[in-house]
């Protein structure tokens, strides 16, 4: 179909073609194209790495730091999830196996390093239940033994008031120094006991 346009005096002929509104074939892509995106897809290894959405900080460092350095000293590419996107893993892609499996062996470990660091940087209590009787001797003359733990350590004790019916002293603090406290507290029991 042909129409006539006209622009300042001057006559073109605009030619619609005659299949516009059917559907165009693609024409083919050229062999050396169509081996390269098979060589790219072939090539191409992916592996993925589990992480909670909290720990992902880790892997990409300040202002992505690391994960710059994961790209360039192993070659490959690290996608991480967006925050807050559920639980989508890390993904590492990259053309060489051994650096793909190495940089989701690094990418491990530094979740794992993250995990230790929170786990022993949070606070933890746990509570001993040691009879009402031996309070006053755990607590000692004027509070000296509670003091010396508490100051020593860096932990909070709590032993409830001579009047409160639990038996419960609570320790409290990070917990390399609660497991260090609980057991100074028993062998602080442990020498009352001998000495009945």
């Amino acid at each position: 179909m042909n129409s006539l346009i006209t622009n300042n005096g001057n006559e073109r002929r605009a030619h619609r073609p005659a299949n516009e509104g059917k559907k165009q074939k693609t024409r083919p892509l050229d062999p050396w194209v169509t081996r390269m995106r098979a060589q790219w897809v072939e090539e191409n290894i992916t592996e993925s790495v589990k992480a909670p959405n909290s720990l992902l900080g880790a892997v990409i460092g300040p202002g992505g730091s690391i994960v710059k350095e994961l790209q360039d000293c192993f070659k490959v590419r690290v996608l991480v999830p967006r925050k807050g996107a559920g639980d989508e893993p890390i993904l590492i892609e990259g053309k060489n196996k051994n650096q793909v499996r190495d940089a989701a062996l690094r990418v491990k470990q530094l979740i794992q390093n993250e995990e230790e660091r929170r786990r022993v940087n949070t606070p933890v209590s746990r509570s001993l239940s040691i009879p009402k009787a031996y309070h006053s001797k755990i607590i000692g003359f004027q509070g000296q033994n509670i003091r010396h733990l508490t100051s020593s350590l860096k932990i909070h004790i709590m032993v409830p008031h001579k009047y409160d019916k639990s038996e419960l002293i609570t320790l409290t603090g990070l917990p390399q120094q609660v497991d260090q406290g609980v057991n100074e507290v028993y062998d602080l029991m442990k020498k009352l006991f001998l000495k009945r």
